[in-house]
């Protein structure tokens, strides 16, 4: 009489196996650019011929694509000439090939090498902390695929840009733990990515200034929730672990936006006004405004999607990644502790205007 039970048991245990298997977000992470970057910069006989090869690696065209988005107009023929150039010690004089910032990376060749061997010698050591802390914010049966690629140049710590494959500078992220943290953020860039779609504004043929502002601020609130959901994500508790200088400029940067809050919400509340305004200011001016440089509405964001995963768990803050991200906003509004306290600061009348009219159609 025991043996159906416990057969039926196996068979039960085997096909739950074999369906989580099914369903999973996998990760690779590439470390051959940044190598090949960094060992050109030591070889002293290296041609242009294979600095140019180098500079048309994916993830080095990430980095001129990044310097793009901060309107430097650098080109892979710049990255060639400032690799070459500064792997034969010859000055660098050209603004834009200056502008891949190799000056910074030269000095530390044997430290970012030596992160890089970390990486390898054990990628499910850094990986797979990665992977866990990932899954508690992706919806049941994801199944994704996602690439990541290591660069030694350029500016800004890591990106993505829209889609599932994320960068990481270690020029600029050049400690294992900070690495850590900044992957986990990107990571979860790229899983919004993927879900892009669920989370797109079903607004067809806008008509006048008034909707043509109203999806403007929708692009603004995708900002938000993206970055605020993926700075949560990444887990910034990590960071005390390390005492590197990357480590302590970054612990402390977000001390001290979390203590001057109000500035975020007064800028998140004046870029609303100025995207809604009867000669509105563009959107990229208000987003670089707002998330480049000192990139103060982070912090709000941020507190955001850290107060919802306190009311409504990891799963709660993963439902937004299917919802128009108007809906982040209308669901922090509505948190029982909302107001109360520093951890929960209220929103200004502007940013919650532009979010209900989201919610009614931007009519």
């Amino acid at each position: 009489m025991l043996r159906l039970p416990i057969r039926l048991l196996l068979i039960l245990t085997l096909v739950a196996a074999l369906a989580q298997q099914a369903y999973s977000t996998t990760v690779t992470i590439h470390t051959e650019d940044a190598r090949t970057t960094l060992l050109a910069l030591q070889n002293r006989s290296l041609s242009h011929e294979d600095a140019m090869k180098i500079a048309e690696m994916h993830g080095n065209q990430a980095v001129l694509q990044k310097l793009h988005e901060f309107k430097i107009t650098s080109t892979t023929e710049d990255f060639a000439n400032a690799l070459y150039a500064t792997a034969h010690g010859e000055p660098i004089t050209k603004e834009n090939e200056k502008d891949i910032l190799l000056e910074i990376e030269e000095p530390k060749i044997p430290q970012l090498l030596a992160l890089l061997k970390d990486i390898d010698a054990n990628p499910k050591a850094f990986q797979q902390s990665i992977k866990q802390r990932i899954a508690l914010f992706v919806p049941p049966n994801t199944d994704i695929h996602l690439e990541g690629y290591v660069v030694a140049a350029g500016d800004g710590g890591g990106y993505t840009f829209g889609g599932t494959d994320f960068f990481l500078n270690i020029g600029i992220v050049d400690d294992i733990v900070v690495a850590q943290v900044t992957t986990t953020h990107e990571l979860y860039h790229a899983v919004q990515g993927a879900f892009a779609a669920d989370r797109e504004l079903k607004i067809h043929n806008p008509q006048g200034h008034a909707q043509q502002a109203c999806i403007a601020s929708g692009h603004l609130f995708d900002s938000l929730y993206e970055e605020g959901s993926a700075m949560y994500v990444g887990d910034l508790s990590l960071l005390p672990k390390s005492h590197s200088p990357a480590a302590t400029r970054t612990l402390t940067d977000v001390n001290d936006g979390l203590k001057h809050i109000q500035n975020s919400v007064t800028l998140l509340e004046m870029s609303f006004i100025a995207l809604n305004a009867s000669e509105p200011v563009p959107y990229d001016e208000v987003y670089a405004v707002d998330f480049f440089g000192h990139a103060v509405v982070y912090n709000i964001a941020y507190v955001m999607a850290k107060a919802i995963v306190a009311q409504d768990g990891p799963q709660g803050l993963a439902a937004f990644l299917k919802q128009p991200t108007y809906k982040f906003v209308l669901r922090y509004i509505q948190l029982p502790a909302y107001g109360m306290d520093k951890d929960h600061p209220k929103l200004g009348p502007n940013t919650i205007d532009a979010a209900n009219q989201l919610a009614n159609g931007c009519n």
